[in-house]
């Protein structure tokens, strides 16, 4: 069985693979498995954002109907069409929470904040958990079989030599699309993470890394 790395006593456990075509059939099942888990999360958050929505429906008809026998109004049911009425304002306030996301992505949350900016979390709450399903489904990965045995190439090298600069991915993987395809792929579903030493990014295999990918005992079952 081929395997990378020093095996000592002192050292920590290793890539495990014995083929590039081997390595990449355990990626595929280590993505079809984040897939899932990506699903999950977001069908919960739906879920949540679809019961949110609903609540504040009730709650609103209900403030209605309780305004209109405080005000001694006639009326006592609610306006035709107050559905429709209120899905306009579900969408708009979505549309705002949208924009305002593309206007601050990175905003980081302050100690002091004004009155209006309090009010505005308040009111955003349930469209920014709306949109949250599409942040969650973005973290879905996908690569093809070639991208596989690429990044399987990588791990091999990443096995035998520690570390590597990004700068030299490139040379490994001539394609830049599909460089960062695979890199942002491993590093979002654990497989290998990325640090700064001096001016070069390094890359390295991550220690949360599936069980699949690490050292076994060698034994004749594993040769």
């Amino acid at each position: 069985m081929a395997t990378f790395g020093s095996q000592g006593r002192n050292e920590p456990p290793t890539l495990r693979v014995r083929t590039p075509a081997g390595t990449a059939e355990i990626l595929r099942s280590h993505l079809g498995r984040h897939n899932r888990r990506v699903l999950a999360f977001a069908a919960a958050t739906l879920v949540a954002a679809l019961a949110a929505w609903a609540l504040l429906y009730f709650v609103s008809c209900w403030i209605m109907v309780l305004g209109f026998a405080v005000y001694g109004s006639p009326r006592t049911r609610l306006p035709h069409g107050y559905w429709l009425l209120y899905a306009v304002t579900a969408l708009c306030a979505i549309g705002y929470a949208w924009i305002d996301q593309r206007l601050t992505p990175n905003a980081r949350p302050r100690d002091n904040k004004g009155l209006v900016e309090v009010v505005l979390e308040f009111l955003l709450a349930v469209p920014n958990m709306t949109l949250a399903v599409g942040g969650t489904l973005a973290a879905w990965q996908s690569l093809s079989d070639e991208d596989l045995l690429e990044a399987a190439d990588l791990l091999h090298r990443l096995g035998e030599e520690k570390r590597v600069p990004i700068s030299s991915v490139r040379l490994q993987i001539p394609d830049p699309e599909a460089a960062v395809r695979i890199l942002f792929a491993l590093q979002m579903t654990e497989v290998i993470d990325a640090h700064r030493d001096g001016n070069e990014f390094w890359l390295r295999l991550n220690a949360l890394r599936p069980a699949g990918l690490r050292m076994a005992p060698e034994g004749p079952a594993a040769s």
